[in-house]
């Protein structure tokens, strides 16, 4: 993820991630936060909604 994460730059995963935990309990990452560390708080169906959402499927 974190590779996926380094292609697309952080503006993109931010935008994204954003739209991924939108509806859930899960907040977005704060800045200062590591990508990583934000993508750890995911849920699984929401994990596996991002990487497909960062490819662009």
């Amino acid at each position: 993820m974190t590779m996926l994460v380094e292609e697309v730059g952080k503006a993109r995963f931010d935008a994204l991630s954003a739209k991924v935990v939108k509806d859930s309990d899960t907040e977005p990452r704060v800045p200062r936060q590591r990508c990583a560390m934000a993508t750890k708080r995911l849920t699984k169906a929401r994990a596996g909604t991002l990487p497909r959402a960062l490819v662009g499927q």
